[in-house]
């Protein structure tokens, strides 16, 4: 049985920080396993509050990425010690900035407080400092824009990290997973696996499983050939292969590729992978502040001005322009 950091006589204080746009999945996955765990424990063995993390400190309701609004306890400013602050995030995360969230976090982590971040959550914890010298995780999608903007932080694959007393998780059903840790930690895995049985969770993951994608399963059933050129395109963005290269690595010729491309793509394996920068790049021109020439570089252009022709080929909007829109 999993050492349990204290005695379930003591409840765990857990501030849970609702940064503006955060992943509604995740955060109630979290808050429904700390509710199951006070229920299985017929007494209150989770203390949770929620803590709004706007600008605006008289902001009383948060709304989640997909617009459903979470009344909160109080603001941000307003929060005390607890032992756990679970950081909620997703949505334009790389581009939050919040200087009195960002010094309070730095505060609790002065003061020994254990920080838990879900979905994008690890974007606020580097923008704070708090991921100096530690590992996380986080979705796929957003590892190339967490590399540009925090080169010195590893960023692992695995479903969740544990680094130190910072986790941190992709977010969706792998929050159950981290949970699941937490839950062990502090009372025992005892009443951790009775809180995954609630879930119906027919196995909990660890935290070593690398984040498997269902997109590549699928495209495996159509094309093992396929899958794996997609996989290292998806890998090679900012210094691209060329096609001779992809068909090299994956075992297959440059006429194999142009088939399977036309034939499940509709378009060349080069236009594709085009398209997948591009995609990379408009991503970052809306969710980051990142300099357009630094984009153009991140996605494997040689000049600002040829990536801006590219992007607005595809898009019929200059990257500027979507920028404006985005904050307008």
């Amino acid at each position: 049985m999993t050492a349990p950091y204290q005695t379930a006589s003591v409840a765990v204080r857990v501030g849970f920080v609702l940064v503006p746009g955060f992943a509604l999945t995740s955060f109630s996955l979290a808050i429904e396993a700390l509710s199951v765990a006070n229920l299985l424990s017929a007494k209150t063995v989770y203390d949770c509050k929620l803590y709004a993390a706007d600008p605006d400190v008289s902001v009383k309701t948060v709304f989640s990425s997909n617009g459903v609004p979470v009344q909160v306890d109080t603001h941000v400013s307003e929060c005390s010690l607890p032992d756990i602050v679970c950081i909620c995030a997703y949505k334009l995360a790389a581009k939050y900035d919040c200087s009195l969230l960002f010094s309070l976090l730095k505060k609790l982590s002065r003061k020994g407080c254990r920080f838990v971040a879900l979905s994008s959550g690890s974007f606020i914890l580097a923008k704070a400092g708090i991921l100096e010298g530690h590992s996380c995780s986080l979705l796929s999608e957003e590892t190339n824009t967490f590399h540009e903007l925090y080169p010195k932080i590893s960023v692992r694959e695995n479903l969740y990290t544990v680094s130190g007393n910072i986790l941190t998780c992709a977010g969706g059903v792998t929050t159950l997973d981290m949970l699941h840790y937490v839950i062990a930690q502090d009372y025992g895995s005892e009443l951790a696996n009775r809180v995954s049985q609630k879930f119906l969770q027919e196995r909990i993951r660890s935290q070593e499983e690398i984040q498997s994608s269902q997109r590549y399963f699928h495209l495996k059933m159509k094309s093992a050939c396929l899958a794996a050129a997609i996989e290292i395109m998806e890998n090679n963005i900012e210094q691209p292969c060329s096609i001779e290269e992809l068909a090299r690595k994956t075992g297959s010729t440059t006429r194999t590729l142009e088939h399977v491309f036309q034939r499940y793509e509709s378009m060349t394996p080069g236009r594709y992978y085009l398209f997948l920068r591009l995609d990379r790049a408009k991503r970052m021109v809306e969710e980051t502040n990142l300099p357009i020439a630094t984009i153009a570089q991140a996605t494997g252009f040689g000049s600002q001005s040829y990536f801006t022709k590219r992007f607005k080929e595809t898009y019929a909007i200059q990257p500027r322009q979507l920028r404006l829109q985005h904050y307008s």
